[in-house]
């Protein structure tokens, strides 16, 4: 469990999306690769030296190394090959054997000449090593030069090996002049690898970042970046295509919003056309005709009248649009029992659907209920539903209206089972200027702005309001307004 933890924690670890945690990951790749090549090139110098340094003089060359117990049996063919000399003294000191040596056979040495030259004191260019025979009988001297020790020490001795009068080969020398690009060409090799890597996890990123940018500002806001990437670049790439996303829905919706601008001037073009015509003409009628009987006339000034209030009508309920539309517009809210204000909303239509032979159904509950809402606004709200119920439905219909509370927040439910809203209709029900009727010369003088205005009131009440979709029959409007 304890190994699977760790485990765990290190994927974790490698897994992060911080870029400083993926650089210090190529960092540590870099440093691998550094230490390897490093490896390498001192097993590759070990190998060389194992091979071309074997015959060594400043190991094979040395009286430890030759001597045997019959000092004629010594190999001294090494030493004389390195220029060097062997002696062999007996135990006074006297020279019995010799080759290579300035010495002759019969010298003896002195002393204290004997003791600096196996001490190495003698500035004679030598390098004395000096052996014992197994039965102390005799001692094997060595001399080599100073020189060939020095060239095997820093590894620049050249062996020479003459081959029937050809020049002599330098290997060592060639391999020596050649490793140090061999090493160079290793280290080169690295850095193009490591600056790939980085390349590849952050400079490509940041160019598909950057085509995005151009994209968007050229004016193609579909534009999107597509990164595999956890980092703080993936972080990027996120909130550029967020910022993408609601600029393209930014901008449709200002399209959208021209569009309703153009058509809404349309609409009350439209609709002030037809009645100002008629009070032109009919107006223009009057005058021209002073003996028109007194019957006739009434009925044309109340065609002119009731094209007056349709007209006004209308201006009044754009001006109404307009002011509960703009950011500007503050309600007067306060806390108000939204049953109590329910009930007299009610009361006052009631003469007029029983009038219009409707029937109606009430559940309010008698339970004080505040909630904080603008009593004039909200009035105007509610009273648009109503009077659409009583306006475009036939005698014998049933409006009912009922209040719900639930947790803090009050639901009004408004509905019938008259004609309903067609379902081509239900969609934009709510933008201005949309009315059932398809002449837009309604026998009941509707603006098309009255859904409209209810929809802005409510939401400005920090509410809402949908429309019931799919009924078999009639309609129903669903207000949710919260509490505090």
């Amino acid at each position: 469990m304890i190994n699977r933890k760790k485990i765990k924690k290190i994927t974790t670890c490698f897994k992060s999306k911080k870029m400083a945690t993926q650089l210090f990951k190529n960092y540590i790749i870099f440093l691998i690769i550094l230490a390897g090549i490093f490896a390498l090139t001192i097993g590759a110098l070990l190998f060389y030296l194992s091979i071309n340094y074997q015959d060594s003089p400043t190991v094979n060359t040395t009286a430890e190394y030759i001597i045997k117990q019959n000092y004629k049996e010594i190999n001294i063919s090494n030493i004389i090959k390195y220029k060097g000399y062997v002696e062999v003294l007996d135990k006074n000191l006297v020279v019995v054997m010799e080759s290579g040596s300035k010495h002759k056979v019969g010298f003896k040495y002195p002393m204290q000449y004997f003791h600096d030259m196996v001490t190495n004191n003698l500035k004679d260019g030598y390098f004395y090593s000096s052996k014992y025979g197994d039965k102390k009988d005799f001692i094997l001297i060595t001399a080599m030069p100073n020189s060939v020790f020095d060239t095997y020490a820093w590894g620049l001795e050249q062996k020479q090996q003459l081959e029937g009068g050809r020049k002599p080969k330098k290997r060592k020398i060639t391999f020596l002049k050649v490793f140090p690009f061999i090493i160079l060409t290793f280290l080169l090799s690295t850095m193009i690898l490591y600056s790939k890597l980085t390349s590849r996890m952050f400079v490509k990123p940041l160019k598909k970042l950057l085509q995005g940018v151009n994209t968007l500002k050229n004016g193609e806001y579909s534009a999107r970046v597509e990164i595999d990437s956890l980092n703080e670049i993936g972080e990027l790439k996120d909130a550029f295509n967020l910022m993408a996303e609601k600029i393209q829905q930014e901008t449709l919706l200002k399209e959208k919003s021209e569009q309703n601008r153009k058509r809404m001037i349309l609409d009350i073009s439209h609709d002030l056309k037809n009645p100002l015509t008629s009070i032109l003409g009919y107006s223009e009628f009057l005058l021209e005709n002073q003996d028109i009987s007194p019957k006739d006339k009434n009925k044309l000034l109340k065609v002119i009248n009731n094209n007056s209030r349709r007209a006004n009508d209308l201006i009044q309920d754009l001006f109404e649009y307009s002011r509960v539309e703009s950011t500007e517009y503050k309600l007067d809210i306060g806390n108000h029992d939204i049953g109590e204000f329910l009930r007299e909303l009610i009361a006052g239509y009631v003469p007029m659907m029983e009038q219009n032979g409707m029937e109606y159904e009430f559940d309010i509950t008698e339970d004080e209920v505040e909630i904080p809402f603008d009593r004039k606004n909200l009035d105007r709200a509610l009273s648009n539903i109503i009077l659409n119920s009583i306006k475009y439905n036939s005698p014998g219909i049933t409006i009912n209206i009922k209040l719900l509370v639930a947790e803090g927040t009050a639901i009004i439910i408004i509905g019938d089972d008259g004609v309903g809203i067609p379902k081509e209709f239900q969609e934009n029900i709510f933008e201005p200027f949309v009315r059932i009727d398809a002449t837009r010369n309604s026998r009941t003088g509707g603006t098309g702005l009255g859904l409209a205005i209810s929809k802005a009131i409510i939401e400005k009440h920090g509410g809402n309001i949908k429309l019931l979709e799919d009924l078999d029959k009639g309609c129903r409007f669903i207000i949710t307004l919260k509490g505090d």
